[in-house]
Order: structure tokens, then sequence, then C-alpha cells
């Protein structure tokens, strides 16, 4: 990785490990110091979360601001981030001055990243939120404001342990910004880098030995096919929802929420004391079959957000009409026995699947993600009873 120099002034700070400098760059130079296209990897849910309507509107008018201010001669005051160096830094102190050397593939911007998307987007540089390619025509159209943008300085704080930070301290970190400089949105976190059902999803997650399925990803929401993971921590966090709380529930909850059923028993204690062993018993049953393939377990439906979503809608159900743990576990076993391949002939059988224009693949027929699940659910049903 290149090392880099970066000098500054050495601000005071009460933490007896991480230290700060505070420098200026040119924007120009704003990729040689810092990783503009990677997001640290304890960082990726959160800035997947970040990726919403608010903070792209947000972005958008930050760009405006910006354009207006360099159009009338330059920037009222400087930009400025905060970057958090996530491997070894060698300090190196002066008389009025003082120095890091440092691997610039290992810093990340966490603070400001709105204006940081902004200026990235300003600069036709791709931004870790919302980027958005430009004709020939709007880059030569933004091309003088480029240009006078790129030698405006940036004011950049660096956050930095000369032995380096573990990803749970940058996740610390990153999150200790947003609360006093609360500009940007995200979805399903307020402020907190853990969250209250997280002890319970771990537990579910070993319960069910998902580390031996592919293990869970708690660094985005939801699985791709080409990652070894079987699912994530935010899909477990809406199963344990659903199953104890509901389709409503289930749609509106937040992972930072002390989410609480209707007569006021926390999830938590809904899991624990009621419902954890028919979830375990049910998905045990599903895994079981689904995986035995497991050279295609990867494939179709398997790993999507709303099959598992959609079962525990059925658990919901099903311990609402009275069901015993060995009527939940057959079930999952009858519901792991389906084909989950996207080409499966039975998905006509299902009220909000539809083929594809090619008359292929099988997909949602339906516009909202909660009437998809609400009809899947439906469907596991009658698989269920007929079956």
């Amino acid at each position: 990785m290149p090392k880099v120099q970066l000098s500054g002034k050495l601000t005071s700070h009460n933490d007896s490990n991480i230290k700060s400098l505070v420098a200026f760059l040119p924007l120009i130079e704003l990729s040689s110091y810092v990783d503009t296209i990677n997001v640290h990897n304890g960082l990726e849910i959160f800035f997947q979360a970040a990726k919403n309507a608010n903070n792209k509107k947000k972005v958008s008018e930050i760009e405006q601001d910006i354009k207006a201010e360099v159009a009338k001669g330059g920037l009222i005051s400087p930009l400025a981030l905060t970057v958090v160096i996530s491997g070894g830094v060698q300090l190196q102190n002066k008389r009025n001055s003082s120095s890091v050397i440092y691997d610039s593939e290992g810093a990340y911007v966490v603070g400001n990243l709105l204006t940081y998307n902004a200026i990235l987007n300003l600069l036709g540089v791709k931004a870790p939120l919302f980027s958005s390619r430009l004709s020939s025509s709007e880059l030569e159209k933004n091309s003088i404001c480029r240009q006078q943008l790129a030698v405006e300085d940036v004011v950049i704080t660096i956050l930095f342990d000369e032995q380096g930070i573990e990803s749970e301290r940058v996740r610390e970190l990153f999150f200790k910004y947003q609360r006093r400089n609360p500009e940007l949105h995200l979805t399903q976190f307020s402020g907190k880098d853990s969250f209250p059902l997280q002890d319970s999803i771990r537990q579910l997650s070993l319960d069910l030995d998902l580390p031996n399925y592919g293990g869970v990803s708690g660094k985005a929401k939801h699985v791709r096919s080409s990652e070894k993971y079987v699912t994530t921590e935010y899909i477990l966090f809406k199963v344990i929802v659903g199953s104890v709380a509901g389709e409503r529930l289930q749609e509106y909850a937040k992972m930072s929420d002390e989410v609480s059923l209707e007569d006021g028993t926390a999830a938590i204690a809904a899991f624990q004391n009621t419902y954890r062993p028919y979830i375990e018993a049910f998905f045990k049953g599903w895994l079981d079959p689904i995986y035995k393939g497991a050279e295609q377990a990867r494939g179709g439906f398997r790993l999507s957000a709303q099959i598992w979503q959609a079962l525990s809608l059925v658990i919901h159900e099903l311990v609402s009409r009275g069901a015993g743990v060995a009527l939940l576990e057959s079930a999952g076993s009858k519901l792991g026995q389906l084909d989950y391949s996207k080409q499966a002939s039975h998905w006509k059988n299902c009220a909000v699947m539809d083929l594809d224009s090619n008359g292929r693949l099988f997909k949602s027929a339906v516009k909202s993600t909660r009437e998809f699940r609400r009809g899947l659910k439906e469907y596991f049903l009658s698989y269920i009873t007929e079956s």
C-alpha cells in the first residue's frame, strides 16, 4: 500500500491512544491521502443504511451550495472532513508542526460524509454513497466549477493510533462523530454501533449452527450470492421481530429500537421466554434440506431477505394458532424441501409471483415488499396445509 506523509497540528486529546492531527489540503490532492474507492469493512452496513432518499436530497443541496459559492469566487470557509486511519501510523513531532506517515489505503472518511459525497460528485470522482455517471455535456458544463473547486482547501482531521485502530473502535469513532454532528440519516441505526437484539441474534445464529452454513454478515443488510454468508444480522433482526410480533412491527421496527409488542412485552423477553424454541425448531427443519445440496444452496431465492422474513411470519401465525414445537419443525422441513430456484414451476401457484418478460424466471408480481412477504406467507401456509 502507498505510504504518504501529511503535516499539520497535533491537537489535544483525552483518549490515551487516539490522537488527532489537523491539516489543510487542496481538494485535488484528497484521493492521494484517503481511500476514496473503498469503505472500511466495519462500516459497510452503515453506509448501506445511509443510502436513502433523505441523504440523497441533502447531498444534492450541498452540491448546489458549493457550486454557488465557487461561482462567486471561492468558498466562504474551507470544507472539513474527519478521517480515521485504521492501520499503524508513524508520528514525527517537530517544533511547530507534526507529521504522520501512513498507508493511504487504510484511511477512511467517517465525518461529514454527505459533504464528502458532494465534493467527489463535483470533482467527477465515484462517491461511496451516491454516484451518477455524467454525460460528456454535463462534464463540460461543470468543468470550470471542477477546476476551481480542485484548488480549494479542505480541512482534514486525522484520527489515529500509532499501533492501528481495530474495526470495533472505528465503528465507535464513526458513531461518536454522528452523535456530535447528526447530519447523516441512518434508516436502521440511531447513533449506536450496537442494538438491543444483537445478543439474541448472535445466540440464534449459534443455535442454528449458521457459522457452519457460511455465517452471518454484520456488514450489510442483504447477502449477495458471491459471498460466503447465509444471512445477515439485519435479516435475523427482522426474522425475530416477525416471529414474535408479526407483520406490522416487522415492517416498521428499526434495529436501534427497544422493540416492544402491543401488550408492552419487550421483543427480547418474548424471544427468550416464548418464541426461541419455535424459531429454532422451524429453521433447523428448513435449513437441513435446503443445504444438503450445498452447491446449489446459494442460488435462487434461498438467500432472499423477503423469503426469510416471510418464513418468520409463518412461525408467528402457527404459534398464534397454538402449534407446538414438533409441528413447527415439521412445517420448516416441508418448506425446506421446496425448490427455491427462480425457474421452479410451483411458484405459479403463489399469487405474488409471476414470470419475467422472457417467461423464464419468476419474480415478485406486486409493488411493495410488504405485500410480497404477505403473499409468500400465505403461499407457504397453504403449502404446509396441503402437503
